[in-house]
């Protein structure tokens, strides 16, 4: 127990350094709690969509294009033994109105900057209502049930989170945009708010149920379904009954179990996810030498403590334990820390996923295990950090320990560091060679960088007085006495500048590898929309669905409206249709490719005319990622499923894509109608006549403020895209700016200990002249020298480690992004760094140089 308050004491006396470990260990756990959280909660928001839908249903019907079918052929399937209920249903998304009501106030009175109404994209389906009961499990928690005998066909039952965020409630009244050419407008009253019971209740899908007749009729699709949901009685296999239903089917529909995952979001957020976790690893790395680095300097400044203890009887396992326990109770507190500011990161992420998928994303539901995980991670590394200065200094002996300076600081032969060091260097280029030559799984990447960067680190102690005299030669010119001054000082401790020297190396590398690989992505997706996205003007209902990439349905008739507008020189619609591929899931864009000048892809296969060429004549234009997943290029085939089975397809190019993920293929529209029936327009890009892009602007913005459909300019296009840019390398900066200002912190730690160790040195200086100036210039020139080190080599790594994730980039996300160099990235991050280096610097040597020469004379 005294040993305990010993403890905490000294944690007490040194509260900078006590804040700098803690702070760094808040980093790197709050980095893996973070990104655990937010990628948790989009991929429950992916299943929760979906299983807001199929329910407990076992088997699912459908068509194998993906296209609405006739029901009436499919009621023998209710009657098979072993089928409980075979329930049909319609889904449909739309965009939902909801007015904000007035009050008492009079409409003059309104503030016309308010809207008076706001949109939602919604998923409609639509239900028997006595069958669906039995197959997705809910709760009413309001109003009352759909009933289906009712002869109100305007009633619908909303998901209660979704009805609380959008402000409604039971009576409350709401208009849907569909694509009945009578009315685009159809009204319905709530008259019921559900809660799922099972995993989901917790995600807000935007869901909406009526009864099916009154969604065929909203979407002019009298007699048609989506699916048919089975639930089988119990004890009964799936394989049999998915055999019995299969026999039964007409030409065009198949039966499968329900897909509670969606590879295309999977797809749009695996790049966000790898570099989130080379960034973490990289925190983590940083945070176990800046705890060893500390401890090293404590242990060093309690050498005469420890000596006294020793000789008032203290074992060798209690001093131990006693350093390694204040390890542990820093790395607890700065654990907790970071799981409760990992939160708000995962917040931060969770918005831009959202971003990125178009669906709300909630908190996932809380769960013990990103928690003690982080727990585990971060009393690892404080343990680690601490447990080998602990072990050296308990195996000094009393006399030894009395020593007021270390003799022997650093043990271990040039030739042990260098071998551990190259071996550890090498092994680290072994597992990144082999993992981008797909020898071993491409993740390994990141753990082969980790590797290599140790190595680095570890071979500085044997380099680190050539590396010193080569600096301080180059500083000579501004800081010759000075600089050797320093350098006797930096290499007195060899083991503590060589962390120092390390923490800034990997703060130097790691921030300039990724900041140029974000950049080399930021301009790779700038480069395809400015070739794929092409037009002034854009007309949707709501934003693609992510899971599936429908969109809600635009109403019948509307295309031609638009291109009968004065001034409107072209329109080209698009939709987005499910489709299945050798089992992969794919989108078809389908498109018309109106204009015969258009530049319309990002080509990374083939020739503009003969990709045009191709398309016109039904090829297709695969994107790059579904091209990558499924090996296939141009000149090849793509199976593709369709409504009269099975078809080949022959690639006419590859693009790069970001729509959907890249599993996309483009196919032109009257192909895509014979193969796929497919039925309506999900955007419609507008060019105007260059001297009538005001007027045709008007027009459309009037026209989609009465049918309440988005407008979007090009402008507006080019923001959203951004803006989801934006978010997702949010989090990126973030954590590399945090990893320079830790670098920052421990170089602060060492310089501070060099000066206390230089007390009585400094005092001497004083005594023979040397000004405070001076002494300020000889810390200046170590906090420069170690700088230097580790800048240098951190640019070449980055460098390297740019290179390494652009060959990965390709294997990993699809996306063949150009390795390029940034001049001023390379010039301007150094710069910086040693801005930091001069600052942090800045602190310690005012504390040198007002040091009181008399008391720095008697220090010991």
């Amino acid at each position: 127990m005294p040993l305990a308050r010993l403890s905490i004491r000294e944690i007490r006396s040194r509260p900078a350094r006590s804040l700098l470990t803690l702070l760094s260990i808040v980093i790197g756990v709050s980095a893996m709690v973070a990104t655990y959280l937010a990628s948790d909660s989009a991929q429950l928001a992916q299943i929760a969509m979906v299983r807001a839908v199929t329910g407990n249903a076992s088997l699912e019907i459908e068509a194998v294009g993906g296209a609405s079918f006739d029901g009436k052929p499919l009621e023998p399937v209710a009657r098979l033994k072993g089928v409980k209920i075979a329930s049909p249903i319609l889904r449909r998304y739309s965009n939902m109105t909801v007015k904000k009501p007035l009050g008492n106030a009079l409409p003059d009175a309104v503030d016309s900057r308010e809207p008076t109404s706001k949109r939602y994209r919604v998923q409609l389906l639509g239900v028997v209502p006595e069958l669906d009961r039995q197959v997705r499990n809910y709760t009413l928690v309001a109003g009352k049930d759909l009933e289906s005998d009712s002869t109100d066909s305007a009633s619908i039952l909303m998901d209660a989170h979704f009805a609380e965020s959008a402000k409604v409630s039971v009576g409350s009244s709401v208009d849907f945009l569909t694509k009945n050419s009578k009315s685009w407008i159809q009204s319905a009253e709530i008259v019921g708010l559900v809660k799922p019971n099972d995993a989901s209740s917790g995600i807000q899908s935007g869901l909406i149920v009526a009864q099916l007749r009154t969604v065929q009729r909203w979407t002019e699709s009298a007699g048609k379904l989506d699916a048919v949901q089975i639930v089988l009685d119990k004890d009964v296999k799936i394989e049999q009954i998915a055999e019995a239903v299969g026999a039964i089917l007409p030409t065009g529909l198949r039966v499968r179990q329900p897909t509670m995952r969606s590879q295309v979001a999977d797809e749009s957020t695996v790049a966000m996810q790898q570099g989130l976790r080379l960034a973490t690893a990289f925190a983590l790395i940083i945070s176990t030498f800046i705890i060893y680095n500390t401890f090293q300097m404590n242990v060093g400044e309690r050498r005469r403590q420890l000596g006294i203890l020793r000789s008032l009887g203290a074992t060798r396992r209690q001093l131990l334990w006693m350093i390694v326990r204040e390890g542990l109770w820093l790395g607890l507190i700065g654990t907790l820390l970071g799981c409760f500011v990992g939160n708000f990161g995962a917040a931060i992420l969770r918005s831009s996923t959202s971003k990125l998928l178009q669906i709300e994303i909630p908190p996932s539901p809380w769960s013990v295990w990103p928690y003690a995980i982080a727990i585990l991670c971060g009393l690892t590394v404080a343990l680690l950090g601490a447990f080998f200065p602990a072990m050296r200094a308990s195996r000094l002996s009393p006399s030894e320990a009395m020593k007021v300076v270390a003799q022997g600081e650093f043990s271990t032969s040039r030739a042990a560091w260098l071998w551990l060091g190259g071996s550890l260097m090498i092994i680290g280029l072994a597992i990144q060679a082999l993992a981008v030559l797909r020898v071993i799984n491409l993740s390994h990447v990141v753990f082969g960088t980790m590797v290599m960067k140790i190595g680095i680190v570890f071979l500085l102690p044997a380099l680190i007085g050539d590396l010193t005299a080569w600096v301080t030669w180059t500083l000579s010119l501004f800081l010759k006495t000075e600089g050797m001054l320093a350098r006797r000082q930096i290499l007195r401790h060899r083991g503590r500048s060589s962390l120092t020297i390390g923490i800034v190396f990997i703060a130097m590398g790691t921030g300039l590898g990724m900041a140029s690989t974000i950049l080399d992505n930021i301009g790779n997706v700038e480069a395809w929309y400015s070739r794929s996205i092409v037009g002034d003007f854009f007309l949707r209902a709501a934003m693609p669905d992510m899971n599936s990439g429908q969109s809600a349905d635009m109403p019948y008739g509307l295309t031609e409206k638009v291109q009968a507008m004065p001034g409107v020189a072209l329109v080209d619609t698009l939709r987005f249709v499910r489709a299945r591929s050798n089992e992969s899931s794919v989108v078809v864009v389908v498109r018309k490719f109106n204009s015969q000048t258009q530049d319309y892809f990002d080509l990374t296969e083939g020739t503009e005319a003969e990709v045009m060429k191709g398309v016109r004549s039904g090829k297709v234009v695969l994107g790059s990622v579904l091209s990558q997943r499924l090996n296939l290029h141009i000149g090849n085939t793509i199976p593709l499923e369709t409504n009269e089975g099975s078809t080949t397809l022959e690639i006419a190019g590859v693009t790069n894509e970001y729509i959907a993920g890249g599993l996309t293929l483009y196919l032109e529209s009257e192909y895509a109608k014979k193969l796929l029936s497919v039925d309506g327009t999900d955007v419609i890009v507008v060019k105007a006549n260059p001297n009538d892009a005001k007027q045709v602007e008007a027009q459309l913005r009037a026209l989609c403020d009465e049918s309440g459909m988005m407008f979007q300019s090009y402008v507006d296009l080019v923001k959203v895209i951004h803006d989801t840019l934006n978010g997702v390398v949010g989090g990126l900066w973030a954590v590399l700016a945090l990893g320079s200002v830790i670098a920052a912190f421990g170089l602060i730690n060492t310089l501070a200990m060099n000066i206390l160790e230089q007390t009585r040195e400094i005092g001497m200086l004083r005594v023979v002249a040397m000004t405070r100036w001076q002494i300020r210039r000889m810390i200046l020139a170590q906090a420069l020298i170690m700088g230097i080190i580790g800048i240098v080599p951190g640019v070449l790594t980055g460098i390297w480690i740019h290179y390494v994730i652009n060959l990965t980039t390709m294997p990993v996300t699809g996306h063949a992004v150009l390795f390029k160099i940034y001049p001023w990235l390379l010039l301007g991050a150094p710069m910086i760094e040693l801005l930091v280096v001069v600052f942090a610097s800045m602190v310690p040597a005012e504390r040198a140089a007002r040091l009181n020469v008399s008391s720095a004379l008697q220090y010991e």
